[in-house]
């Protein structure tokens, strides 16, 4: 076999995906698997350390496997909640071993290899892989989006290259080609046009707001209906829609019409022009999930719109600059009296679209909204993003770094919070404001002003706050879909809020400063303690105030064991917030 050499800029290139494929593994595996059963040290004195890590600047991390063998890297920064960035790639020693460097593949299969579950393995196996490889390809065609580079909303959903920091396949898409990742991937400023299909108007089903107008602009003619690029051979291949073709009810038109941007969640499409977002379907496991359209998730998007109405109004005086971005529309194709119920559901769901409301064109210029986890990441250039951020606001407060950092992240975790809180608690309403789930908009000095937290298929509502008889004029699967128990519920946003987000915030806020990032603990110490007497002193608060330990969600674990994401389990983290203010806020 001829080999081809690669250029020094694609062996980077390799280099930078393996890194970030081995940050996410071992980040997991430390907070999910070794530090809670006390096989792994943040600070690692050995005196048999490999070499290259000997002398090196920053901390070695080392990890006990379940045979006796042992894992050391070292890393360049650590968070109380053990997150680190590792700057060495993980040596592992055998027994009567020497010291030997692994890559991304063979480091999960050792991590994997003592879990449950084996029969398992090899798919979650082929997932890192996959992911590890669309890095690769990202990281070699990323470029900015095409537009007005005044448009902060859709640099930030586009310029999101690593994606979940504690993930293990963070950027894995199954069975999409090269060339459709390229089409279609928010990472490299993809844009492009819907594929449409001319429909009899009489299939047409849509909930809420009619969203027919909003299509006709997008399309540019009336009754045509659209579906996502990579939706659409499924949708070709369907038995139920080829019967329909056939009785001169649907025909295929192609691509055509306004180009859309994807989104960070790939599949939900944006642009400045347009009222709303539009969130299709694709049948492709991104990280954890099949990310279709079920049906009974576009009837609760629609219902959560118009239950949670009335608290979307109060949020503007209870919680100044917390809002929620409502979903008040849903269509999709109804081909039901043309084949079974199985049939017909599959292609409701292929064709399902949710609406969810844009922020308006002067909201956009006067707060330049960030997603959050295009904030808290790296730069391709390895540096924290959110300190360009930091360090406009400390020139315009007139303050150090270490200061506006503290205000910065205050006033963030403020809102976020407050209005979290506030729904959980006082309405029964489960949000997920994590990182992908939220924007941050910015008031003149730079400091967060704003939150909108988006995405009402992972919020559900509390069955004490929500008794059945509230949603009665739901369909039985759609109201099981909404409800959480009051624990789950907790776990939920504590998860959310304290760890996804706010934990990653203080990790990049804090840069590696460990004073720094314990004095902003101690900041979302005093807010949480504030919150809990307009709260009604909580349980679950209470709590966590006086050192309850904080759940992780499992994400590497629940991908090996394939759970549907409802049924995650968590992990206890150990209490930042009373470390932070030593006993203060008991």
């Amino acid at each position: 076999m001829i080999r081809v050499a690669r250029s020094p800029h694609e062996r980077t290139l390799d280099g930078e995906a393996q890194r970030h494929a081995i940050d996410c593994l071992l980040n997991c595996y430390l907070r999910e698997y070794a530090l809670p059963r006390g096989e792994a040290s943040l600070d690692c004195q050995a005196p048999d350390l490999p070499m290259g890590l000997r002398h090196a600047e920053g901390r070695c991390i080392g990890i006990r496997l379940a045979d006796g063998s042992r894992l050391a890297l070292l890393a360049d920064r650590t968070s109380v909640l053990g997150r680190c960035r590792f700057v060495s790639p993980p040596y592992f020693k055998g027994h009567g071993q020497g010291w030997r460097p692994l890559d991304a593949a063979e480091l999960a299969r050792l991590l994997l290899a003592p879990m449950n579950g084996p029969e398992r393995h090899g798919e979650l196996l082929e997932q890192i892989d996959n992911s590890l490889r669309i890095t690769r390809t990202f990281l070699t065609h990323a470029r900015a989006a095409n537009h007005d580079p005044a448009d902060t909303l859709l640099h930030s959903e586009q310029g999101q290259v690593w994606g979940h920091a504690l993930h293990p396949t963070p950027k894995s898409r199954d069975g999409v080609s090269e060339a459709d990742l390229l089409a279609c991937s928010p990472e490299v400023g993809a844009q492009f046009p819907l594929h449409w299909f001319r429909v009899d108007p009489a299939l047409i089903r849509h909930q809420g707001d009619d969203p027919r107008g909003l299509l006709t602009q997008i399309a540019g003619a009336d009754h045509l209906y659209p579906c996502h690029p990579w939706e659409v051979s499924r949708v070709l291949a369907d038995p139920l829609v080829q019967r329909v073709r056939d009785l001169g009810l649907l025909e295929y038109l192609g691509p055509q019409g306004l180009a859309l941007y994807p989104t960070s969640s790939v599949r939900t499409l944006y642009h400045p022009a347009l009222s709303h977002f539009l969130k299709f379907s694709i049948h492709v496991r991104l990280t954890n999930c099949v990310r279709k359209n079920a049906w009974y998730e576009l009837d609760s998007a629609v219902a959560l719109t118009r239950l949670l109405g009335p608290l979307m109004s109060e949020l503007g005086d209870s919680q100044p600059g917390f809002a929620l971005m409502p979903e008040p529309a849903a269509s999709t194709l109804d081909l039901s009296a043309y084949g079974s119920v199985e049939e017909a559901r599959e292609v409701t769901e292929c064709f399902g679209i949710l609406y969810r409301q844009n922020l308006d064109e002067a909201s956009r210029a006067r707060y330049q909204p960030r997603v959050a986890m295009a904030l808290f990441t790296w730069t391709l250039d390895g540096i924290s993003a959110c300190q360009s951020l930091v360090t406009h606001c400390a020139a315009q407060l007139g303050v150090d770094q270490a200061e506006a950092a503290v205000r910065w992240l205050r006033a963030y975790a403020g809102l976020l919070l407050g209005g979290s809180l506030h729904c959980l608690f006082r309405h029964g309403v489960v949000l997920e404001p994590h990182l992908q789930n939220t924007l941050l908009g910015f008031d003149a000095q730079g400091l967060p002003c704003r939150v909108w937290i988006r995405d009402l298929e992972g919020t559900k509502l509390v069955p004490e706050h929500w008794p059945a008889e509230r949603l009665a004029h739901l369909d039985e699967r759609t109201r099981a879909s909404l409800h959480y128990d009051a624990d789950k519920a907790w776990k939920r946003v504590a998860y959310c809020a304290l760890v996804n987000n706010l934990g990653e915030a203080v990790f990049h806020v804090a840069n590696g400063d460990a004073a720094l990032e314990k004095r902003l603990w101690r900041e979302i110490a005093d807010l949480l303690e504030a919150q809990r007497a307009p709260l009604g002193d909580p349980q679950a608060l209470r709590e966590l105030c006086a050192g309850a330990p904080l759940p992780s969600k499992e994400n590497f674990m629940t991908r090996l064991l394939m759970k549907a994401d409802r049924e995650a389990g968590y992990t206890a983290l150990p209490n930042p917030l009373t470390a932070a203010c030593c006993g203060e806020c008991r």
